[in-house]
């Protein structure tokens, strides 16, 4: 996953964004009889945004991309890859953790 294969996305604004979800998806044809149901996630299985606790964050491949597809509609900020991966904010778990969890796999 990087700029050169993927868009990323900072969704604000949900409307819009099932409004560019369903538009896509009418432009592919789907849901299909081949069990593909939409061309994007719908907007509850996209990533919560731990800075606004209300946006949300998507990457969709680039190769998958129609010329149809209009990201310019408000709520829709194209963030690089290096944004969105800080946006995420994953931190490893911290090693007391893990011990922790063995120690209770133990007691079982």
């Amino acid at each position: 996953m990087t700029d050169e294969t993927h868009l990323f996305f900072l969704f604000s604004n949900e409307a819009n964004y099932n409004e560019l979800a369903e538009k896509g998806n009418q432009a592919r044809s789907l849901p299909d009889n081949a069990g593909t149901e939409r061309w994007i996630a719908s907007y509850q299985d996209t990533f919560l945004d731990p800075q606004t606790n209300s946006s949300r964050l998507y990457c969709i491949k680039k190769s998958g991309v129609l010329p149809t597809d209009d990201f310019n509609l408000d709520g829709i900020e194209e963030i690089n890859l290096e944004t969105y991966l800080a946006r995420l904010q994953w931190e490893p778990p911290v090693e007391d953790d893990l011990e922790m969890i063995d120690e209770l796999e133990l007691v079982e």
